[in-house]
């Protein structure tokens, strides 16, 4: 099939679904993407069967079989929520997302910003991370969202004005660094995921659930440079709403070691983000090979490291 008319059919499908789920109360909604995740998890073996190895790699002696089945489909049901969350986005006023959402720890990202030196957030795929620039832009606090172009044009236009409503701005991953500092010496707030795979030219490989994962160096690199504080922040469901977490800023260790400084500060984040999905495993995006790229003999950690001088 040509791309062009693929494009077209996922588009023309994506927008029937988001249309059917918006006419429904949110509930019902609710329940549908919930059916319609559980279709998914017996259909679609290709990412079932990635969403099984991941498990299996995380929590092979902590869990067993039968419970990370429940994990699986947990996972798949996930994302049907957020199917009918989305669909939603365009269209519900900044009252009622806020009455969604709980935000929490907002006290440390005014402290963070009153430093001007701009913010880094850092999260993960976690809990409904497509609502959370619209969130911040709902409490007044719009973002810059660093996100990888969909592989179809109108899916990724489509989907990056709703993640922009508010005031919020999205930024290609392959924008330059040069565009990134600029903006944090401007004062702005800069979020990106640092929870995917990566390649091997990009990574640095830190522990990830008792295996080194190949973890994207681009957030230590623009930290060190900067000065900007990192705070990490997730959103996650807990008893029938979504709570939005802010932490604190994370304490940033500098030496005359960059490759160990860009290697401390991935690691502790990467760790942060251990903990939520553990506290929360349902709720991450398990359909992704996480531990695919694998260190080689002379790895990234060991070459030189652009700081986008």
């Amino acid at each position: 099939m040509l791309p062009k008319i693929r494009h077209l059919i996922e588009y023309g499908v994506a927008r029937f679904v988001a249309l059917t789920l918006n006419c429904l109360s949110l509930p019902i909604a609710l329940k549908a993407g919930e059916g319609l995740g559980r279709l998914c998890y017996r259909l679609d073996r290709r990412h079932r069967r990635i969403v099984d190895e991941n498990l299996t790699t995380a929590f092979a002696k902590e869990k067993e079989v039968r419970e990370r089945e429940k994990i699986a489909m947990g996972a798949f049901e996930h994302l049907g929520h957020m199917i009918a969350e989305c669909s939603r986005l365009p269209h519900i006023s900044n009252e009622t997302l806020r009455e969604w959402v709980e935000v929490c720890g907002l006290e440390h990202y005014h402290a963070a910003k009153a430093m001007g030196r701009g913010v880094l957030f850092v999260t993960a795929h976690l809990g409904n991370w497509e609502c959370m620039p619209a969130v911040l832009a709902a409490t007044g606090h719009p973002v810059h969202l660093i996100a990888r172009p969909l592989n179809n044009p109108l899916l990724d236009a489509w989907v990056n004005a709703w993640r922009a409503r508010g005031g919020g701005v999205v930024i290609s991953k392959h924008a330059p660094p040069a565009k990134l500092v600029k903006l944090l010496k401007q004062g702005e707030t800069v979020g990106l995921l640092l929870d995917q795979n990566t390649a091997l030219r990009e990574a640095v490989f830190v522990d990830y659930f008792g295996r080194p994962a190949a973890t994207h160096k681009g957030l230590a690199v623009l930290a060190l440079r900067t000065e900007a504080p990192v705070l990490p922040i997730f959103i996650y469901r807990i008893r029938g709403r979504h709570r939005l977490e802010i932490e604190a800023p994370l304490k940033i260790t500098r030496s005359d070691n960059l490759h160990h400084d860009i290697m401390h500060l991935t690691a502790c984040v990467t760790q942060i983000i251990e903990r939520y999905v553990r506290r929360y495993p349902g709720q991450w995006l398990w359909g992704h090979k996480r531990w695919k790229t694998r260190p080689t003999s002379v790895t990234p950690t060991q070459a030189p490291l652009s700081t986008g001088e």
